[in-house]
């Protein structure tokens, strides 16, 4: 495993190194993914560029009634234990707990853990609930990129080779809300998604009327997706245990999962619906402002 280290201290150096590298130079951020790859030669570098001197991408900024960014080094560890990102996106917050060990997540990114597009990335279905907005740069200016637009299959993004993901822009999220995400491995800790589903409710003045349901899974298909129909079934409706099970029942049609080392497709396919299920359940109690009711 050989290759040209490049170490920018600016985003601005960065760019024109990666404008002059193209696909030559990968990108170093936390490295929990990339240096694992390069290691099992299942990916080849001609250089590594680490990001880790560049301060200005490690940041959580709250503006508001506009909203949270995060920059793109911003640790798994410290979004999930950043007082703004609790109140606001607990949904995020429980996703970027679960990832790895301790460890791995002082040293992971939630800008590497979109870059790397793993279908079981625990950050990406918060995420996508949360209508997430990425800024992509280069030499040649910024582009705002949805989240639901990055990922184009494993290990696929729309990044251009002369591109760098500079920040991840969350909105503002306004009414009684509740969310979270769940997550089945084999162990409780340090592994990767079997099945991941983020829910998120929105309630109106009463506690049962929702206006807004979103579900979002990650490990059921080759990119983490939303499962829209179900969430057809629940939204403007009240809500009914008859209802969350039906939508728990479409939102395992809506996924294609394979099966691998880890679990059969049918295995898959039944966690979906348990954890929907239970996702939608805590989602909803949450809103109502009951933490942990919905188990």
């Amino acid at each position: 495993m050989k290759f040209e280290l490049l170490q920018p201290r600016s985003l601005r150096e960065a760019l024109e190194m990666k404008r002059n590298y193209g696909e030559k130079a990968k990108i170093l951020a936390g490295g929990t993914d990339l240096l694992v790859l390069l290691k099992d030669q299942k990916l080849k570098a001609e250089a590594v560029m680490s990001l880790s001197g560049i301060r200005d991408l490690n940041f959580i900024r709250y503006a508001d009634g506009r909203g949270t960014t995060l920059g793109a080094l911003a640790a798994h560890g410290d979004v999930a234990s950043s007082p703004i990102i609790q109140e606001k996106f607990p949904d995020l917050a429980e996703a970027c707990s679960q990832v790895g060990s301790v460890q791995i997540q002082n040293l992971g990114t939630v800008g590497g853990n979109l870059c790397n597009a793993s279908p079981a990335a625990d950050a990406v279905p918060p995420l996508l609930l949360l209508d997430a907005v990425l800024t992509l740069a280069s030499t040649r200016g910024e582009r705002a990129v949805a989240v639901h637009d990055f990922i184009l299959g494993p290990r696929r993004t729309i990044l251009e080779a002369d591109e760098i993901l500079k920040e991840i822009f969350v909105p503002e999220v306004v009414g009684r809300r509740g969310a979270t995400y769940l997550k089945l491995g084999k162990r409780k800790a340090m592994e990767i998604a079997i099945v991941g589903v983020s829910a998120a409710v929105h309630l109106n003045g009463s506690d049962r009327f929702v206006t807004e349901c979103r579900i979002a899974m990650g490990s059921v298909a080759p990119t983490p997706v939303r499962a829209r129909r179900a969430e057809e079934i629940l939204r403007n409706q009240e809500i009914r245990d008859e209802l969350i099970e039906e939508a728990a029942l479409v939102a395992a049609e809506e996924a294609s999962p394979i099966s691998d080392l880890r679990a059969s497709r049918e295995y898959r396919l039944d966690m979906i619906r348990v954890l929907c299920r239970r996702a939608v359940r805590l989602a909803l109690a949450r809103a109502r402002g009951n933490k942990e009711e919905g188990l």
